[in-house]
């Protein structure tokens, strides 16, 4: 099936990127791979239906042999087990694996497989990370099925990630939200301006009545100017009354979040940003993002970078609405990638944020205004080199989008 096929169809769910907020929802944050991935493979295994899986990162090695036994065990007894991976994201899966999953009974797609003479649109990944169990349960955040998740393997250097345990109406729409990208997949790499010419749906506003009942709702994304992961956190910082804070473990943000911040914080808004600090993947990014620490700093924003680990967890709470996902809030995730999260209004969730917030902070250094603005030649040198550098080849990119996708969009 062609990619036009997939839009020709009047089908309203297939660029669906938001749902209505839901109630009756049953939200936990389990923190660290200890406690995620242990819950995950015991839902797994005790599937009944269905398995639906969509990541981004997975790499052949010790975690990826569990799953696989999991999986052969869940088709043996007659569940259906879908797979859904990134083509570039799960570069690491050696093709041996990938064939031991079909030998298993399991379907597996790869997303928007790369081919020659289209490296351009070789840029729209899926980043998402959702995992679905019976239609019952699902899981939404950081995690990838990599060896480097998971303190067993690792220790105290695995990844610091977190997940969102999620029941209730909100996971019949997580399946909408994989079905959709399950079929965007099968439709073959994408080409042309396809994600730009699907359906959107405006956000849904929180509903006026009950205000005691916790709201929650599937929120998601698929690049683009108009993202709307982008949009809602920038809309809700601007109207924060109390209190903002933002986890995220690449800090290279657009310029209207970037704006919301130093907006926030100059009336008054308590502010904070927890970063990865020097263990991280890409340690360009984070160079780049720093060039940013100074004015925020000087606006009031409190800023800590995580130094036991890689910390890989995507977060914000502003007052009592909470975010959780797949989304780093920087410009490439925000330009180029389809992400999900999950966003609820609720006192007591955005309380359980702010222990997480703590939690973080205590293997975390508090980076002064005073102590940043002492930095030395070769930091700030290094800092505005890379964020130069980064924003040019991210134009740069961008630029040749347009041009490739022009005569698609003119249609």
């Amino acid at each position: 099936m062609k990619p036009t096929a997939l839009i020709a169809g009047a089908d309203s769910v297939t660029g669906r990127l938001s749902w209505p907020w839901r109630s009756r929802c049953t939200l936990s944050i389990q923190t660290g791979g200890q406690r995620f991935l242990p819950h995950i493979r015991t839902a797994m295994q005790s599937a009944q239906t269905s398995i639906c899986i969509e990541l981004y990162m997975c790499s052949s090695g010790v975690l990826f042999d569990e799953w696989l036994a999991v999986f052969r065990a869940a088709v043996k007894r007659g569940v259906a087990v879908r797979l859904l991976l990134d083509d570039i994201g799960s570069a690491a899966l050696t093709t041996r694996d990938q064939q031991r999953l079909r030998d298993a009974g399991v379907t597996l797609l790869l997303f928007n497989p790369v081919r020659m003479g289209h490296l351009i649109s070789a840029l729209v990944r899926d980043h998402r990370k959702v995992i679905i169990v019976d239609d019952e349960r699902a899981w939404v955040g950081g995690m990838g099925i990599d060896d480097r998740y998971d303190p067993r393997f690792h220790g105290d250097n695995a990844w610091m990630d977190a997940m969102l345990a999620c029941r209730g109406p909100v996971v019949a729409d997580l399946r909408m939200l994989f079905d959709q990208a399950w079929r965007l997949a099968d439709a073959g790499p994408v080409s042309g301006a396809v994600r730009w010419r699907l359906t959107t749906h405006p956000p849904q506003p929180v509903r006026q009545d009950r205000r005691n009942t916790t709201w929650t709702r599937v929120s998601a994304a698929r690049g683009g100017r108009r993202n709307p992961l982008i949009r809602t956190l920038v809309r809700r910082i601007l109207r924060a009354r109390k209190e903002v804070w933002l986890c995220t473990p690449y800090f290279l943000p657009p310029r209207s979040l970037y704006k919301a911040l130093l907006i926030a914080a100059r009336r008054g808004v308590s502010v904070h940003l927890t970063l990865a600090g020097e263990h991280t993947d890409h340690p360009v990014i984070r160079y780049a993002g720093q060039h940013y620490y100074q004015r925020l700093l000087d606006a009031g924003v409190q800023i800590h970078e995580y130094q036991a680990r890689f910390l890989h967890l995507k977060a914000a709470r502003v007052d009592h609405w909470s975010t959780m996902g797949s989304f780093n809030y920087d410009v490439w995730n925000s330009s180029w990638n389809l992400e999900a999260n999950v966003e609820t209004v609720d006192q007591g969730f955005a309380a359980r944020m702010t222990v997480l917030k703590s939690f973080l902070n205590t293997e975390s250094v508090h980076v002064t205004r005073d102590a940043w603005h002492q930095r030395g030649a070769l930091t700030r040198a290094r800092t505005a080199f890379w964020h130069v550098i980064g924003l040019r080849l991210l134009s740069l990119a961008k630029g040749i989008w347009a041009t490739a996708t022009a005569r698609h969009t003119a249609d």
